[in-house]
Order: structure tokens, then C-alpha cells, then sequence
């Protein structure tokens, strides 16, 4: 760096560690090259710097703002102490200089620079009884033991496990390497069900590590409060864009990798989102990146043909949080997140917990709450090693385990459901609740993620605003 080059900020590492990681999810050769090394030890030392965010308030809940960055447009969760200014309501803009620690941005200072407040939530008479909006939320890249393998009650990580001679053990960083997690790695890993090679398919010991509530507190919160499946299992053994399909459309017709663009320019096979316009149920995408219409590995709607003429029904991150607060969100709602929201290994897990967090803070706030349930899943398993061989489905092993939580009001309190579910059981449960008819076998036959339910508890929400 010259002396003329100004230091970058933790946010600008992120997002350089965020287009590493979309270099190495497509090649896996580079996973232990240099260059890896050296975004992971830039990604790692982010608390160590300082921040400064320039945005617009898309949330305020107690001392806690969640602010879309104006260059990267994603969302960060800032912890104020002492509280920020009372004018600084959603809608209004900030400055803000820290730094990150514990996936929070630490506000040193805080001000507002203009904007206005959006308008107040309308006033409306209580939901009616059941569920009426189901959201759903995903991740990246964490198997079902690499985050509650420890969880009390959860089929966990077996006592004396040991991958090649290594055993479990807790991660020291939150940061950690991008073990290989192609269809071949993820065959190769599983070893016929028995779950023996995640170690030498990698050539580390990283798909052994696990986080637990020391590093993802909010995720394990969730989980006692609401409902966790611990049987849930990835569609596909293998990586982002088929298990993407598989939430959106309930299969991926030759589609086995991440491709920069759909075969033949689109897909063509019909989608959830086809069938609920059919029977006028209104949906939403909501992603985050500045082009929502920009197909990705993580924006799988938009390579729909038949999607893309319905510009309206895509739109940033940061809409959510206006509809939310408008009363105005769709039945239902798929939500994508950006690669430094995401989880994605080569990215601070706590920054992704965080962004899950505002979203349902700003839901379990609106009018929505009382009739929503939210799934929050992981699309596939990352490379890091899970216990449990798949099932098979069609023929074909389905992938390893990853975590799904249900929140919602519904959601039976504090159960760890071992009902086996994948991907399509979310499709189910969407097609149950507003009487669409299945798109495909596999959600037709897959079990219902509603079997997570029951009547309303009506329990206070679960605001979450410190570590």
C-alpha cells in the first residue's frame, strides 16, 4: 500500500472477502492457495479495525439500527451506547465510525445526515386467526453439526466421533476456511452413508470444526423459543444453485453446479412462484443486491422467464423492512441474502446471525407477526462434516443435514422436531396452506414442515438486541 492509499475499512474487507469467496465457491483449486489464506486472515482481523458505514435506517430496535450501506447495499446491524438520536428513524440517513465486534458494528459515533422517516406504521385491526405469510429465509453453507451439533435434545455429534482421525472440535475463529463442496466432494464426503471422508476430501481439519451459542447465541435463542428439525437434509448433495432450485421450484433438472447462467438462457420448468400467480397468491423476492432481477447461485427466481416479467415482485433487502412496516408484505416472501450476509465461509458468521436477526426483530414488531410463520434454513452443508447419512430420494441420496428454524407464533415452543423434511417440505406446507396444487413428486410426497406448528401461543416476540 502506498502512502497516498487510505486503510480499508473492516466493510470494504468484508466485501473483498465476500468476491474471494464467489472465486473460490466456483473453484475449488484455489481453496488452499495463498491468495485464499491471505482473504481469510484479512476477513479474521475485521474487529481489529476501524468501521465507518454510510446509510439509510431500514430498522430501529432499542439501542440496536440496522443500516443498508450505500456502496454495498448490505445490511448492518449497529449497537449504540449510549442510545442514538430520537430523530433517527427508519427512512433517515446516518454516519456511522466503530468497530465490528461480535458480528455488531460498535458505534463510536452516530449521525444523522438527512432522509425522512417513513411513515408510521398504520394502525389495523388484529390479523385474523392463522397463518396468512410464510417467509423464507436462506443462508449458506453450514451443516446441522457444525451449529447445533452440540444443541440439548438435537441428534448431535456422537460421543468418540472421529473423520479420519480427527476429532470435533470448537472453532477458535468465526472465520474460518471454504472447505470443497462440489457434487463430487459432497459423494466422496458422504462415502456411501458413512459420513468417514469430509477430512481428506478437504485436505484440513476445518469440516470438523462446530460453532455453538458462544459464537451464534441468537440462533440457539431461536431455537428455544420456537422450533428447530434436526432431520432436515439438503435436497441435493452438492452445492448452492440446485439446492436454491430445489426451494423455489422442488427440483433442478440437470442443473448440478453454479452456473453464471441458466441453460439456454432460462429455466423452463415451472416454479412455486408460477403456481401461486395462478391462483392469484401474491409472492415477493426480496435480495440482497442492488440489481434484484440479477441472476445468481443466490437469486434463483430471476432465471425465470416467466418470473422476470413480473419486475414488481423483486426487490432489495431493504424493501422488506418498508412492507413490514407498511402492513404490506406478500403471502409469501423468498429471501436472499448478499455473500457478506450470507454465512458464506471466508465471511464473519455473526455479521449473517445479525442480518437474520433485524429481519425478524422488524417482523416480530409488524402487523404481520400474528399470522406469519418464518423458516430460516442453510442451502446446503458447506463442506463441514454432519453425522447423519442422507436418505434417498428418486433414486438419489438427498444432502447432508442442515439446520431449518421455525419462528412464528405457531411454532411449537422449544420442540426439536425429527420428522425427516428437506427443501420440498417447505414447497408442501406453502402449497397446503393456499391450496396449490405440487409441482413435482417430491413435494407432493415430502412430509409438511406445518407438523412444526400448533395453535397460537401468543408468547411475547423475542426482540433480540444485544449480544
Amino acid at each position: 500500500m502506498s502512502a497516498n492509499q487510505p486503510a480499508r475499512s473492516p466493510v470494504a474487507l468484508i466485501a473483498a472477502a465476500a468476491s474471494a469467496s464467489i472465486l473460490l465457491f466456483s473453484c475449488a483449486s484455489l481453496f488452499s492457495s495463498r491468495f485464499a489464506g491471505g482473504v481469510l486472515e484479512a476477513s479474521r482481523s475485521l474487529e481489529a479495525r476501524t468501521a465507518g458505514i454510510t446509510g439509510t435506517v431500514v430498522d430501529r430496535t432499542g439501542n440496536l439500527l440496522t443500516i443498508q450501506d450505500d456502496r454495498t447495499i448490505t445490511l448492518y446491524c449497529v449497537r449504540s451506547t449510549p442510545a442514538p438520536p430520537d430523530d433517527l428513524l427508519p427512512g433517515t440517513r446516518a454516519r456511522v465510525t466503530g468497530k465490528f465486534e461480535n458480528g455488531l458494528l460498535r458505534a463510536d459515533t452516530v449521525q444523522r445526515i438527512g432522509g425522512s422517516a417513513w411513515a408510521a406504521p398504520p394502525s389495523s385491526p388484529p390479523a385474523a386467526a392463522g397463518v396468512s405469510h410464510v417467509l423464507i429465509l436462506m443462508q449458506e453453507n453450514h451443516s446441522f453439526d457444525n451449529y447445533f451439533g452440540t444443541f440439548p435434545g438435537a441428534d448431535g455429534i456422537p460421543a468418540g466421533t472421529r473423520v479420519d482421525g480427527v476429532a470435533p472440535f470448537h472453532f477458535a475463529q468465526v472465520v474460518t476456511s471454504n472447505p470443497p463442496h462440489s457434487a463430487d466432494a459432497a459423494q466422496t464426503a458422504m462415502n456411501g452413508g458413512k459420513m468417514d471422508r469430509f477430512v481428506r476430501v478437504a485436505g484440513t481439519s476445518d469440516p470438523m470444526g462446530y460453532y455453538d451459542e458462544r459464537d451464534v447465541p441468537n440462533y440457539w435463542a431461536y431455537a428455544r423459543r420456537f422450533a428447530l428439525a434436526d432431520r432436515f437434509f439438503s435436497s441435493f448433495a452438492g452445492p448452492t444453485l440446485p439446492n436454491h432450485l430445489f426451494l423455489v421450484a422442488a427440483q433442478s433438472p440437470g442443473v448440478t453446479r453454479n452456473v453464471r447462467t441458466p441453460p439456454g438462457g432460462s429455466f423452463r420448468f415451472p416454479s412455486l412462484p408460477d403456481a401461486l400467480d395462478a391462483a392469484g397468491v401474491s409472492w415477493k423476492c426480496y435480495v440482497g443486491q442492488r440489481d434484484p432481477l440479477g441472476f445468481g447461485a443466490l437469486n434463483p427466481l430471476a432465471g425465470f422467464s416467466t418470473l422476470r416479467k413480473k419486475p414488481g415482485s423483486f426487490a432489495a433487502t431493504g424493501e422488506l423492512f418498508r412492507d413490514l412496516r407498511a402492513g404490506s408484505l406478500p403471502s409469501v416472501a423468498w429471501i436472499f441474502p448478499s455473500q457478506e450476509e450470507s454465512e458464506h465461509p471466508l465471511t464473519d458468521v455473526r455479521i449473517g446471525m445479525w442480518y437474520v436477526t433485524a429481519i425478524v426483530n422488524a417482523l416480530m414488531k409488524s402487523s404481520a407477526w400474528e399470522s406469519a410463520v418464518l423458516v430460516v434454513t442453510w442451502d446446503e452443508y458447506g463442506g463441514f462434516f454432519d453425522h447423519v447419512a442422507p436418505p434417498a430420494r428418486e433414486g438419489a441420496s438427498l444432502g447432508p443435514r442442515v439446520p431449518a428454524l421455525v419462528i412464528s407464533p405457531y411454532a411449537r415452543p422449544g420442540l426439536v422436531d425429527h420428522t425427516t423434511y428437506d427443501f420440498a417440505s417447505i414447497l408442501r406446507y406453502v402449497e397446503d396452506l393456499f391450496r396449490v396444487p405440487p409441482l413435482t413428486a417430491r413435494d407432493r410426497e415430502a412430509a409438511s414442515i406445518g407438523t412444526m406448528l400448533g395453535e397460537s401461543t401468543a408468547a411475547d416476540p423475542l426482540l433480540i438486541t444485544s449480544p
